[in-house]
């Protein structure tokens, strides 16, 4: 136990049942000790200890999740922590990924979206491609993100920041389409969205 990891999360609002904060290199190399199991890593996801949660990431065969069962595994993360594990390691193996994520994005739940724009990143990183319907989808879900009337969460738009810096590596056409669905909008609330694509783009 890491009494230091755990006393601070707490403090930072992470309130797991038990928490022994171990910290991630060591939880992995403790995986690493045993076959990736999907029934072993099922039963140690319904533990709210967050070493069993990360554990049940770690373990669970990376090409064996259902879409069904990621969904579950998403409505169920108690926090971003284990959202982030869970999107790096099994989310963006998933079959038709990036189709989950578009998908994802625009769900009324913040932790769906949150995995969404999180596990986007990911595909981004690792040359993902979009066509024109995609990215409609895309630059709609962030116009609607970051509007004034928007609920989602800090991190949340962090998620969908780093998504969109990604992104404009890959396609920088997309502020054209953003620039698009911002003009056509005629209830003349604000949107936050114009200035960060300014800052985007200066670097």
């Amino acid at each position: 136990m890491n009494g230091v990891v755990s006393t601070l999360q707490r403090r930072q609002g992470l309130n797991y049942k038990i928490n022994f904060g171990v910290e991630i290199p060591r939880l992995k190399e403790l995986a690493s000790q045993y076959a990736q199991e999907r029934a072993l890593a099922q039963e140690l996801w319904q533990a709210n200890i967050r070493e069993c949660k990360l554990l049940a990431i770690f373990l669970y065969p990376t090409e064996g999740l259902s879409i069904e069962e990621a969904e579950k595994w998403i409505a169920e993360s108690p926090f971003t922590e284990i959202s982030d594990h869970l999107c790096r390691t099994l989310l963006k193996s998933l079959a038709n990924a990036k189709e989950h994520c578009l998908r994802w994005i625009t769900h009324e739940s913040d932790t769906y979206k949150y995995c969404g724009y999180t596990t986007l990143s990911h595909l981004l990183r690792s040359g993902e491609q979009f066509n024109e319907s995609d990215t409609a989808t895309y630059a709609q879900a962030v116009c609607d993100i970051f509007a004034q009337e928007s609920t989602a969460s800090q991190p949340t738009r962090n998620a969908a920041y780093t998504s969109l810096v990604k992104y404009m590596d890959n396609d920088s056409s997309l502020v054209g389409k953003i620039g698009g669905i911002l003009a056509s909008k005629k209830d003349g609330k604000e949107n936050s969205l114009s200035h960060i694509l300014e800052n985007i783009s200066e670097f």
